[in-house]
């Protein structure tokens, strides 16, 4: 028995463009740089920090900070889709 050729319309993939992992690191370390390099500009003007030796140690806190504000925002929002409660480890101000 021969196939009848279906009429619908077929259904197209739409694909993204991935850029290649060597690329997107490249990407993130620049803007990290980027990051890094304006916050040493602004921390520059500070009348109270003298050379980089006072300044380093603020920024590096200062990342970790963020590092952690992030990661606390990404389990609160698992635990959201999971509809558990969460409690985050540093209470809010």
């Amino acid at each position: 028995m021969p196939r009848q050729k279906s009429t619908a319309p077929k259904e197209e993939k739409v694909t993204k463009a991935r850029k290649p992992k060597a690329e997107a690191a490249h990407n993130t370390k620049a803007s990290l740089s980027s990051l890094i390099k304006s916050s040493r500009d602004i921390m520059r003007k500070d009348a109270g920090l003298n050379g980089d030796l006072d300044r380093l140690p603020q920024l590096s806190w200062i990342l970790f900070l963020k590092c952690y504000d992030d990661l606390e925002m990404r389990r609160e929002e698992d635990a959201k889709l999971e509809r558990k409660a969460y409690k985050p480890v540093i209470p809010s101000p």
